[in-house]
């Protein structure tokens, strides 16, 4: 035998050794060898990938629609919904990260292996039926049915106790699901949650770190944004300009800055609702609106663009509280300057019945009387809102996914009663280009 032909095959014999190894290496960063036998395939243009199952944590990375991607397993994030762990290839790199499960279309079976261990999570572990438990992650999603592609009926903050009714298996999870029931906004309701979703101790310690109080109280920073539990990372409410009075509820030490938070209850869009603010952010005395002109005030006005933007406070970043149609009457507050350093009116308006109030730049005004909420000048139709807000799910406390004006075409998937005990529609519609579905109060439709 040749040196050349000896030299070859041992050549060939490392190329296979290391060809055999290489199928052993692990794919990404800390990845294990039990990795996932599931994939998936990002549906949205766009997709954050966050360094853990929150939306509050950290963006690893953004994909793009179609990017496929693995799946380790499966957890519980802190809004209560399915994320995946998922390794992926991005810039010739490996990355690991999380994304939501809603947002992938998934291929195979995942790994159960979720991080979350609680009651009911796969195991044969049952709650005894009568038994007060309590909401484990921060939001916990309660449905009409056993089963995550059933309608949304309410969320719980965490700490709240619930009674156990029953127990069944979940329609399309497999897991073990509990139909509870519980109290919200003063009325006794009943839902469905899932069981790695309730803890046996109270994890949010609303006993002894919770001390009932009362009186009013009046925000006074610009605007306040109001929580979904003490915690600057709790999902945003409401956000409250200043002057806005609240009435207390209860006072406790925040979950994760150690400062005093107050549960109040206040008016929003002609809505009671509850939720969390700093104590710092609110003050006994009413101060007022920030520097307004007296020589403005109490003035009469009228919307003269097409659509005007009402904002929460004095500023184009202000969250849009409403959109007037030409020819509205609207009533001047107080005049300020804007961060823009144009001028604003603090105006109130009336809006499906409601009275409230916010922000415009001073010239999308007419002063002077108005015309009525229609653009021809005749009288309008008061039982008719010039434009609907779409909440993600049948109640009126749910956050508000879009805003549609008067007159948008809509498609109806079906009715059902919300948490209010009215009846709601869930639509389909098309908003900027991209095809959305919301929940609007079935009296908003003709």
């Amino acid at each position: 035998m040749s040196i050349n032909t000896s030299g070859r095959r041992i050549g060939k014999l490392l190329s296979l050794l290391l060809m055999f190894s290489l199928l052993f290496v692990p794919l990404g960063p800390g990845i294990k060898t039990q990795a996932a036998r599931a994939t998936g395939t990002v549906k949205n243009r766009i997709l954050n990938v966050r360094a853990s199952a929150s939306t509050s944590s950290s963006i690893v990375c953004k994909l793009t629609q179609g990017t496929k991607v693995t799946i380790i397993s499966e957890t519980t994030g802190d809004d209560g919904l399915k994320w995946y762990n998922v390794y992926f290839a991005y810039n010739s790199d490996a990355k690991e990260g999380f994304v939501r499960a809603d947002l992938l279309n998934v291929s195979g079976s995942s790994n159960s292996g979720s991080s979350n261990t609680a009651a009911g999570s796969g195991s044969t572990q049952y709650i005894k039926s009568g038994s007060t438990w309590y909401i484990k992650p921060a939001v916990a999603i309660v449905r009409t049915k056993a089963s995550t592609k059933s309608d949304i009926y309410s969320k719980l903050d965490r700490g709240t106790s619930v009674t156990v009714l029953s127990s069944q298996k979940g329609s399309d999870d497999g897991r073990i699901w509990y139909k509870i029931s519980f109290t919200k906004n003063g009325s006794s309701k009943e839902g469905y949650v899932r069981g790695d979703l309730l803890s046996e101790t109270n994890p949010g310690g609303s006993s002894s770190n919770t001390t009932d109080v009362s009186g009013v109280r009046y925000v006074n920073v610009d605007v306040v944004r109001v929580r979904t539990y003490s915690s600057t990372n709790g999902d945003i409410r409401s956000r409250l300009p200043k002057g806005t009075q609240v009435n207390l509820i209860s006072s406790k030490t925040g979950s994760d800055d150690g400062k005093t938070w107050y549960k109040v209850s206040y008016q929003d869009n002609g809505y009671q609702m509850n939720g969390f603010i700093r104590a710092d952010m609110l003050s006994e005395t009413n101060p007022g609106g920030s520097s307004s002109s007296g020589s403005a005030a109490q003035k009469s006005a009228s919307v003269k663009a097409s659509v005007a933007n009402i904002r929460t406070y004095a500023s184009t970043k202000g969250d849009i509280r409403s959109k007037l149609p030409y020819g509205t009457a609207v009533t001047i507050l107080s005049e300020t300057t804007g961060d823009d350093g144009r001028k604003w009116y603090n105006i109130s308006y009336k809006q499906n019945g409601s009275s409230l109030e916010g922000f415009i730049r001073s010239d999308l005004v007419s002063l002077g009387g108005g015309s009525s909420s229609s653009g021809s000048g005749s009288s309008a139709n008061t039982n008719t809102p010039a434009v609907a807000q779409v909440r993600t799910y049948a109640s009126p406390y749910a956050d508000i996914r879009a805003t549609l004006q008067n007159g948008t075409k809509v498609t109806i998937l079906k009715e059902l009663v919300g948490e209010d005990g009215e009846k709601w529609t869930n639509i389909a519609f098309t908003q900027n280009g991209e095809k959305l579905e919301g929940f609007i109060p079935s009296s908003m439709l003709k």
